[in-house]
């Protein structure tokens, strides 16, 4: 199974820096998701804030950029302003989420086992999420090493 991150659209994956970076992972053979606080259809949007903005406009640019980075619509979750804590809470296979948004880190690390990186005002952001990514590529080879291990002993 690939290793799973995601990234955050307004103010993080919509910067062409970061939804590059999302391309290269997605070559490697990383899963690569959107979590993002977005509604996912015009009419939940316009409910919420008494609007009326028609269904092509709410998500245009994020379904655009998600097709040039390589991300299907199937790998794009929208929590529909619901904290995104509450989706890593019941999905821990996820390895991080970078997210510009400095409560929606906070909660995350507070309630899940998904590490949260901050794209906000951190020029480290793409060391950290590498640094994640190696020590997850590193305990995923000493498990199945394991996995091997206990079954010829079996």
């Amino acid at each position: 199974m690939a290793l799973k991150c995601s990234f955050d659209f307004d103010g993080t994956l919509e910067y062409k820096s970061i939804h590059e970076y999302a391309k290269t992972l997605i070559v490697k053979g990383i899963d690569v998701w959107i979590v993002t606080s977005r509604f996912e259809s015009a009419e939940k949007c316009n409910a919420f804030f008494g609007t009326t903005y028609t269904t092509d406009v709410v998500n245009k640019e994020l379904f655009r950029i998600a097709e040039e980075v390589g991300v299907p619509k199937e790998k794009i979750i929208f929590t529909n302003m619901s904290s995104k804590w509450i989706y890593f809470e019941n999905h821990p296979e996820f390895i991080w989420h970078l997210d510009d948004d400095w409560e929606e880190n906070t909660q995350i690390l507070k309630h899940t086992k998904v590490k949260a990186i901050s794209a906000f005002g951190n020029p480290n952001w793409k060391q950290k999420c590498e640094r994640v990514l190696r020590k997850a590529m590193i305990n995923k080879i000493k498990d199945g090493e394991h996995r091997t291990i206990n079954t010829q002993n079996s």
